[in-house]
């Protein structure tokens, strides 16, 4: 007989210690499932999980996605006169990170589509890389890669964009063909943006 109470004994421990456990383990988990336990899964119990931090002042109300009316201007650039209006049109910034342009001023036939990257270095400061796909004046011969360059602050209010830009074309060996630099303004477009021109 004490034998068998000595065996009971740990049981019943094991059991009353698992029954004050379990009620905490799906406290708030109505959903709860237990996650499957293997050689290849012991990664997810070990890597660390990052959380974006904010810029100091930061309002996520306040930001540079949608789409916004631009004008781009010469300043600085080697054989172009200051002043002079290189490129207008639209862009589009994604919640994603990617970007759209079209250019009002180059034709479709010379390549009028840039496709970009971004992201935020700042409160209200944001970095655009991005490249259009250039052809001659055909539009049958391939020029090369354009790469365009922005470095945007957004004003407090969240309406218009103001910094610099840069475009460097390259052909199709790597030989810099022009580099172009200046100043960008963008204005956003809402659901009141009514006649604008492109120019």
């Amino acid at each position: 007989m004490k034998a068998i109470t000595m065996k009971i004994v740990p049981v019943l421990s094991a059991l009353a210690f698992a029954t004050v456990l379990v009620p905490y383990a799906h406290a708030g988990c109505g959903q709860y499932r237990p996650a499957s336990f293997n050689a290849s899964s012991q990664h997810q119990f070990s890597s660390p999980y990052l959380l974006r931090a904010s810029f100091p002042g930061e309002d996520e109300a306040t930001t540079i996605v949608g789409t916004w009316k631009e004008h781009w201007i010469s300043e600085g650039s080697s054989g172009i006169p200051d002043g002079t209006e290189i490129d207008a049109g639209y862009a589009q910034w994604h919640s994603d990170g990617t970007e759209i342009n079209v250019s009002g001023l180059r034709s479709p036939l010379t390549g009028d589509v840039c496709l970009g990257e971004w992201k935020r270095t700042g409160a209200r400061s944001y970095q655009l890389n991005h490249f259009g796909v250039s052809y001659d004046s055909t539009g049958v011969n391939l020029v090369g890669p354009a790469r365009i360059q922005q470095w945007l602050t957004l004003d407090e209010k969240g309406n218009a964009t103001s910094g610099k830009f840069t475009i460097d074309q390259w052909d199709e060996s790597g030989t810099l063909l022009a580099h172009i630099q200046g100043t960008v303004t963008g204005t956003r477009v809402t659901m009141e943006t009514g006649f604008e021109k492109v120019e």
